[in-house]
């Protein structure tokens, strides 16, 4: 959206040319002029107004007929487009894949004077107030090539690139933002080879950049957005300690000085050559917070508090982002006295309103680990309550005499944790090898002739946890026999007039209705294209069956399951909010088609789906690209199904249920095309689903 470019008025008096009021025209492409630089003025506060600025003043121009000559939406998109040429540059740079000599053959066609023969043509002295990352000068054009670099393990050329600029900006060929640019990408590509590589100390050469390579070369103080980057990078590195020891050195404002680190004991052994002319600066709250997400990362609560408190200690206020980040840091690692810490920040949270959604659900994460089964209570209740707005809350905590806090808790709520726990250890935990544990609810046999990349024909599919487990959030997950990870499918359940866990009520009057939502699916990459989603929906809607639950979904994006579904019979939920797209194989489309993102041949990827649709998409690249598709809006041939995307989905027994119709047929075919994905038919079929545990328990597992 925030462009550095300049327009030219010619340019900007061309949106009114069929006027015959020349003043009139220089008006405007003066008004357009000034919008610009007012955007480039706020540029490094990171505001990004150029477009709504452009709209704004691109003023209806009176002609001497005293008709309003507005300029059309093509014309302002033009406008827009004039402004942001880096962005097709960069589009260039993306596209070239693999291909990072094409990448930098962009990059010293735009930018010349990064070609040393180029260097002594490229004299003319730079102005004094240029500031700007606009022109000629453009820093995200090197930036998107040293990204581009790294993604493909090329780390040699984008230093050799930073030498060459280093160079550059000492012949005063090149201004500060612009080498500036370049250092934070280099340091972003050092942290990002260090998190591949354990065995490397990039994080030193970042630290002797902060420390002494960017001082000497701009000859002051780095700027604050440096630190930023630096502090982030160390994050990523897992070098907790220098990040306190930076903060400590700014806190303090110590002279920077010239170090040279003797071994990879960093902060020990070092030796100071001399002391440079400049100190560094106090951190703001931004350099806080990111070494509060850094002690994330690194599984540091110890460091996070301390960040918390030095925050304290400097009379910054303690916001709620604050505050979650530490409990984030809190529930990622137990600490000695974990639960005590919790309890504090919850109460000055509460004591200044600051709970959110993010907080509650960190608290219950927490709490379930802890086994403090009545305060997951009571952060669930508050939770819910907030949401519904409710000003009476199910949960009250108050103050005894003694001065300890007493819970009165909903008796509904505070039994389910226990046994929920107490049913999952009935069941067979899975593989060692993942990460999470998972606990075996059955296994599938498919016939051989229908998949032969299964070893044993048989996929052992479970239940893992999410963090929150109380919020009936859960996985289910599938393994090969060999204990090979094959995917998992995203669902949430809910259980609707009664109470969770028991079909009856206290009168032992009426039954809960059972809803199951996926969410999304995700397949190994290497697993992929060999039919495994049917099997896994087969799989999720086999327990819905067996458990008497009604299938639906929660809003999907991807096309691939929503094609899924829709052969399952699943219907699109009527909201207005829905897409209807046409899947087909890439080959039903020409190779010389062009996609939203270009040529086909450009992508510098394989598609294996095409979507057409006349309507507007927003499928980001990475979207396409994690999916394997392309967006086109050239017509198939032949052509492919229509599905929608964007919606929810809800299976017809669900849709007769909530309306209090009879399912009983609806059921029957769902049934019947679950059997149907085993084999041809429901008695030549000799493939099954095993389930280890009774329909019973599978119930209070799921729901």
């Amino acid at each position: 959206m925030m462009s550095q470019t300049r327009h030219n008025t010619d340019q900007a008096t061309g949106l009114c040319s069929n006027t015959s009021s020349h003043r009139d025209a220089v008006l405007l492409a003066s008004t357009v002029n000034t919008a610009i630089e007012n955007a480039e003025t706020t540029a490094c506060s990171g505001q990004d107004d150029t477009a709504a600025m452009i709209e704004d003043h691109a003023a209806p121009v009176t002609t001497p007929n005293g008709d309003e000559n507005r300029p059309t939406m093509l014309q302002i998109q033009q406008q827009k487009q004039d402004l942001h040429p880096s962005k097709q540059i960069i589009r260039k740079i993306n596209s070239c894949g693999t291909d990072c000599s094409k990448a930098l053959d962009i990059l010293y066609e735009t930018q010349p004077f990064l070609k040393n023969n180029d260097m002594e043509e490229i004299r003319t002295p730079l102005p004094k107030d240029l500031q700007k990352n606009n022109g000629t000068f453009d820093a995200k054009v090197i930036v998107a090539v040293i990204q581009l670099l790294a993604k493909h393990g090329n780390y040699s050329t984008p230093l050799d690139l930073l030498s060459n600029v280093i160079q550059l900006h000492k012949s005063k060929i090149v201004p500060t933002y612009y080498l500036l640019s370049v250092y934070k990408s280099i340091i972003g590509m050092l942290a990002l080879q260090e998190q591949k590589v354990k065995l490397i100390n990039l994080h030193r050469q970042i630290l002797h950049y902060i420390y002494v390579e960017i001082p000497n070369n701009i000859q002051g103080t780095p700027p604050m957005d440096v630190y930023h980057v630096t502090l982030s990078a160390l994050g990523k590195c897992r070098q907790m300690d220098a990040i306190l020891d930076l903060l400590n050195r700014m806190e303090t404002q110590q002279t920077i000085t010239h170090t040279v680190f003797q071994d990879n004991n960093d902060m020990e052994n070092q030796n100071v050559l001399d002391n440079l002319p400049w100190k560094h600066p106090l951190p703001d709250r931004m350099a806080y917070l990111t070494a509060l997400n850094s002690g994330i990362r690194c599984k540091s609560p110890v460091s996070s508090m301390e960040i918390m408190n030095r925050m304290k200690s400097r009379g910054m206020a303690l916001d709620a982002v604050v505050y979650n980040h530490v409990l984030s840091s809190l529930a990622n690692k137990k600490i000695i006295q974990r639960y005590e810490l919790v309890k504090d920040i919850w109460h000055d949270m509460e004591g200044m309103n600051m709970c959110t959604d993010a907080t509650y659900k960190l608290l219950i994460q927490i709490f379930t680990k802890e086994c403090q089964w009545s305060d997951v209570a009571v952060a669930k209740s508050r939770m819910e309550a907030q949401q519904t707005g409710s000003s009476s809350l199910s949960v009250v905590m108050g103050s005894t005499s003694s001065g300890q806090e007493s819970v009165a808790v909903d008796p509904k709520i505070e039994p389910l944790i226990p046994g929920y726990i107490a049913d999952l250890e009935k069941l067979e935990k899975g593989s060692t090898f993942s990460k999470k544990p998972w606990y075996k609810v059955g296994r599938v046999r498919v016939d051989g002739q229908m998949n032969n990349h299964l070893m044993d024909n048989t996929i052992v599919f479970g239940i893992q946890q999410h963090k929150n487990p109380i919020l009936n959030g859960l996985s289910l997950v599938f393994y090969t026999v060999t204990g090979e990870k094959l995917g998992y499918v995203l669902i949430r359940n809910e259980l609707v007039n009664s109470q969770v866990n028991h079909e009856v009520n206290a009168n032992g009057e009426g039954k809960g209705m059972f809803y199951s939502s996926i969410m999304g699916m995700f397949i190994d990459e290497c697993h992929r294209g060999k039919g495994l989603a049917r099997y896994f929906l087969g799989i999720w809607l086999s327990i819905c069956l067996r458990t008497h639950a009604f299938p639906q979904s929660e809003k999907i994006n991807k096309p691939l399951l929503s094609l899924v579904l829709s052969n399952f019979g699943f219907q699109a939920v009527s909201d207005g909010a829905a897409v209807e797209v046409e899947v087909c194989p890439i080959e039903h489309i020409q190779e010389t088609t062009t996609c939203t993102l270009g040529p086909i041949a450009d992508l510098g990827w394989k598609p294996k789906f095409a979507l057409y649709t006349k309507q507007l998409m927003n499928f980001s690249e990475r979207e396409l690209r994690i999916q394997s598709m392309i967006v086109t809006r050239v017509p198939p041939n032949p052509r492919g199904k229509v599905i929608a995307v964007k919606t929810c989905f809800e299976h017809p027994m669900t849709q007769n249920a909530r309306k209090g119709q009879d399912f009983v047929q609806e059921r029957s075919q769902l049934a019947e095309s679950v059997r149907l994905i085993w084999g041809k038919s429901s008695e030549e079929s000799s493939s099954h689903v095993d389930f280890f545990i009774e329909d019973e328990l599978l119930k209070r597992i799921i729901f």
